[in-house]
């Protein structure tokens, strides 16, 4: 089942607010007005007679419309919940000369400046979102998360561009 980019954009776009609010829910932000629910939505919504409706323009049957993120199925942010994304532990990283480089053979040693128990990263869409100790799982290998960041960051991790 193959997503069109623009529909994981929009996808990401509303699952983006959707964190935002439920983070700002949790954390009990009080730099932005409660949105009414229930009766009291209905009750502050306007009227219609409020203000004339605008006709809608005529469009060509060939122009094809894409709904704003808001008009989505309601089912959209468990959609986006389907979507696999790659997920990277970063060992170390170094830079060598080019010379360096094109001088490995098979057996050759790379060393880097971190110690081998130090914590590995957890990136997400080359944001690190986490970092964990590595560990055997079988005859694979397998990160033990020790340190993770909050719903709403690894979200953005996943959204950003």
């Amino acid at each position: 089942m193959g997503h069109s980019q623009e529909e994981i954009d929009a996808l990401l776009a509303n699952v983006s607010q959707l964190a935002a609010d439920a983070a700002a829910d949790v954390v009990g932000d009080s730099g932005s007005s409660p949105k009414p629910s229930g009766a009291a939505a209905v009750a502050s919504a306007p009227s219609s007679s409020d203000k004339p409706v605008p006709k809608r323009a005529q469009m060509p049957s060939s122009v094809r419309t894409v709904a704003p993120v808001s008009q989505h199925r309601s089912e959209d942010p468990h959609r986006i919940l389907l979507l696999e994304v790659p997920v990277i532990v970063t060992l170390a990283e170094r830079t060598m000369p080019l010379s360096k480089i094109l001088a490995l053979t098979p057996g050759s040693i790379i060393e880097f400046d971190k110690p081998s128990d130090e914590l590995l990263d957890l990136m997400i869409n080359n944001r690190c979102v986490g970092r964990g100790q590595a560990v055997k799982v079988g005859e694979n290998f397998g990160l033990r998360v020790t340190v993770v960041g909050s719903v709403k960051s690894r979200v953005e991790a996943m959204s950003a561009a």
